[in-house]
């Protein structure tokens, strides 16, 4: 039995939108039942409304941001897509 894939999404305020998209267009992939996706805020707020199924974190304000970095630490995480506006 192949173990599930752990995917944090991370998108800074001007990305969000474009992580969204990104969602959208790999939807057949991350929709597999072998994938969770984790979000922190208002990412995974929106991310549901796309009809996703995603893990919620505390706001990144909050410490979302720490506790997804602890987690990719911790071997949990298995890959981050973070969409940065720098």
């Amino acid at each position: 039995m192949k173990k599930q894939t752990s995917i944090a999404i991370i998108a800074h305020d001007n990305k969000k939108a474009d992580m969204i998209q990104f969602l959208i267009k790999n939807r057949i992939a991350l929709e597999h039942d072998k994938v969770q996706l984790i979000a922190t805020g208002i990412l995974e707020r929106n991310a549901e409304k796309s009809g996703f199924k995603v893990k919620k974190m505390l706001a990144c304000l909050m410490g979302g941001d720490a506790q997804i970095a602890s987690k990719v630490a911790a071997g949990k995480i298995n890959v981050v897509f973070m969409f940065t506006d720098h």
